[in-house]
């Protein structure tokens, strides 16, 4: 249960925050020359750890609703996991090896995380007075209804009917990022946003719930299809055939991952370079500037929004988005896609004029 509805369960939490760490140490992995066969997570972790997370960040807030914002609970929840990954290699038929990842999750401890945030005694009191209520109450299921609008679609933007000319595929097939074409790699600004967006949509990246810019490897979707039964699932055998072995992001992955990017190897690193692990909404809700479309400026590099979904516009009326499972990334007109606001993302400096 968060304050904005991020998560309302254990099991949200482990598909969402636990998820975004396994994909981005598998991806580094990868990147640097081991093979992932398969990706094993096993966790400590239960509903009275996530209730403990919870009740600490409260106190650690002063139980300040104002400055607790949903992206500090999920934040502070994330920041305090301990995960240690290991590879196992295993000799199969022929002298084949095969490599296993392995990640266990430890149990947060509630004393010793609150002397490392330096609680005292009357701040570790109140702690454990929110735990059991936030325990005796029920709270996670006794709340959940109030958050199933905010629950995402594993499977992308379903409100799309297909159809008409609002809908363009690029023409190319690779995965490398070129990035001798931003205006400056070495900054995180509006120009190159666009033009990451502008490789992702030529390059056919496709689109699976949870990825931001990686390699689909075998390893990598026989994990997001244990983790996502039906909104990956439903498509395996789609993604199988069109995304497999090529870089796929979801929406809001589209975003992060060119936040992540560091341009001097072509790595993606998850959380770097001061770009927020938000969802859709979030990613919106914590923009500084934003607006109504009826008032969105002409400056490519401003992410449109609507409930659940969010694109990058790239000017001249043409957004790129990821879109959903059965479209990948995509361009599409601004005009006739519902979006609701635009905005100027975190963590990007926008150059105009």
């Amino acid at each position: 249960m968060t304050i904005g509805g991020i998560y309302t369960s254990l099991e949200d939490f482990d598909s969402t925050q636990v998820d975004s760490i396994v994909t981005s140490i598998a991806n580094e992995y990868e990147e640097n020359g081991t093979a992932i066969d398969k990706i094993e997570v096993s966790s400590d972790v239960e509903e009275e750890d996530l209730l403990w997370l919870i009740a600490i960040n409260s106190v650690a807030h002063q139980q300040d609703l104002d400055a607790m914002s949903a992206e500090d609970v999920r934040s502070f929840c994330t920041a305090h996991l301990v995960l240690t990954p290991s590879l196992d290699f295993l000799t199969g038929e022929g002298d084949a090896v095969n490599t296993t990842l392995k990640i266990q999750i430890e149990k947060p401890d509630p004393d010793q995380l609150m002397d490392q945030l330096g609680f005292d005694e009357e701040a570790k009191t109140w702690a454990g007075a929110m735990f059991e209520v936030l325990r005796d109450s029920d709270a996670l299921k006794k709340y959940t209804s109030y958050f199933e609008e905010f629950r995402p679609s594993y499977e992308g933007d379903t409100s799309y009917e297909g159809g008409g000319s609002n809908l363009e595929h690029g023409s190319g097939h690779g995965s490398a990022i070129d990035t001798s074409r931003f205006v400056s790699p070495g900054t995180k600004n509006n120009l190159d946003l666009a033009a990451y967006a502008v490789q992702a949509w030529e390059n056919n990246w496709g689109y699976v719930w949870g990825t931001y810019g990686n390699v689909l490897t075998e390893s990598l979707f026989a994990y997001k299809l244990k983790q996502y039964p039906d909104g990956v699932g439903k498509y395996k055998d789609f993604i199988r055939a069109n995304w497999l072995g090529r870089r796929t992001a979801d929406c809001v992955g589209l975003i992060k991952g060119y936040g992540w990017l560091d341009a001097s190897s072509g790595a993606i690193r998850y959380g770097t370079n001061g770009m927020p692990d938000y969802g859709a909404n979030q990613m919106y809700q914590s923009a500084a500037v934003k607006g109504p479309m009826s008032t969105m400026p002409e400056i490519p590099g401003l992410a449109v929004w609507k409930s659940g979904h969010i694109g990058i516009y790239i000017g001249n009326g043409y957004v790129i988005e990821a879109m959903g499972t059965k479209y990948g990334v995509v361009k599409t007109k601004v005009d006739g896609r519902g979006w609701q606001g635009w905005c100027k993302l975190p963590s990007i400096t926008y150059i105009e004029g």
